[in-house]
């Protein structure tokens, strides 16, 4: 089951309008003030295109693998984290 992933890539004013655009299937970009601040994909695998649709877009790849995350790993030692208790040891 795919599921859609989103990068903010920036920041704008509290009230400036925000617009959408589609430059391509399955790819979103969120503009503000001129500039690109999100990027949605609608389907995660895509993140195996990302330095393509990057280029195609206009954006630059290394910013957006900057923004890839996953969620903390058990066993480096987080258990409190992903089980609710306390902070990192």
């Amino acid at each position: 089951m795919p599921y859609p992933i989103y990068f903010s890539l920036g920041i704008i004013q509290p009230f400036a309008p925000l617009q959408t655009e589609e430059p391509e299937p399955g790819v979103t970009t969120v503009v503000g003030d001129g500039k690109i601040v999100g990027l949605r994909l609608e389907d995660n695998r895509m993140l195996a295109q990302l330095d393509e649709i990057a280029g195609r877009i206009g954006l630059d790849p290394e910013q957006l693998w900057a923004r890839v995350r996953a969620d903390d790993d058990v066993l480096v030692g987080r258990r409190g984290d992903l089980f609710g208790g306390v902070q990192g040891r």
